[in-house]
């Protein structure tokens, strides 16, 4: 265990008062991968969806709060192949900040961590592992990784009745409610089962096993979906044909 925590990657992102990104260390761009681009300058609420900023600046707000549980000053942020813990904490007020907003304000730290075990080096003489390029683009997915609470649930594939754009993000409706997912919804239709999950919108995926009808109004096609208040779900033209052809409609 203490092996593994010397060589665990530890990012750091340092945001101001106003909640922009001032900084990034060399591990915070490697856990993040390419969405590290861009993002110094960039505030902090505008890099989620609507739907996730109350739950950052809840986040936020308890770094600052020296009687807040550990709890509430850390969250589970789902990437692509990984799964990340974020903590925030509040840093000694910028003394050198502008004026105007974020002046005076503390300067908080995000630091970032993998929640699985990272992986340790193999014994002198044994096979090395395969290198990453070797390793399949996209693992099916065996389970969906949502949000509930502080921490990450895995939700049954199936339980997913459509799942919906969100920004680089997505929310999996269920019939028990719906749960925000970190991954965007083009690695999604990568990694789900497609003789389940089909794209009838470029902000929609669709469990053809929870469709309960096809319907048209206005010329055009949606989904209903066997769900409380029976959503609809569009179909765009450019891929409609293809759906009928897949259902022999």
């Amino acid at each position: 265990m203490e092996y593994a925590l010397q060589n665990m990657d530890v990012g750091l992102v340092l945001l101001d008062g106003a909640r922009r990104v001032l900084a990034l260390n060399p591990a915070a761009v490697r856990l993040l991968g390419e969405r590290a681009a861009g993002l110094v300058g960039a505030c902090l609420h505008d890099l989620h969806p609507p739907s996730h900023r109350a739950k950052v600046e809840l986040l936020l707000a308890a770094a600052g709060d020296p009687a807040a549980p550990a709890s509430a000053r850390s969250m589970m942020v789902a990437l692509p192949g990984r799964v990340l813990v974020v903590k925030a904490s509040a840093l000694a007020p910028a003394a050198a900040a502008p004026e105007g907003e974020g002046a005076g304000h503390a300067v908080t730290a995000l630091i970032l961590m993998e929640a699985v075990k990272p992986a340790v080096a193999p014994p002198a003489g044994s096979p090395a592992s395969p290198p990453a390029a070797a390793l399949p683009a996209a693992e099916p997915l065996v389970k969906l990784p949502v949000e509930k609470g502080q921490g990450i649930v895995l939700l049954d594939p199936a339980d997913a009745v459509y799942l919906q754009a969100d920004g680089h993000y997505t929310t999996v409706h269920t019939a028990d409610g719906a749960f925000f997912c970190g991954l965007p919804l083009s690695e999604l239709e990568a990694r789900l089962d497609p003789r389940s999950f089909v794209r009838t919108h470029r902000g929609y995926i669709v469990n053809l096993r929870h469709a309960r009808a096809v319907e048209r109004q206005d010329g055009r096609a949606a989904f209903v979906m066997a769900a409380p208040g029976s959503p609809r779900i569009p179909v765009s033209r450019n891929r409609a044909d293809a759906l009928k052809k897949r259902l022999a409609l």
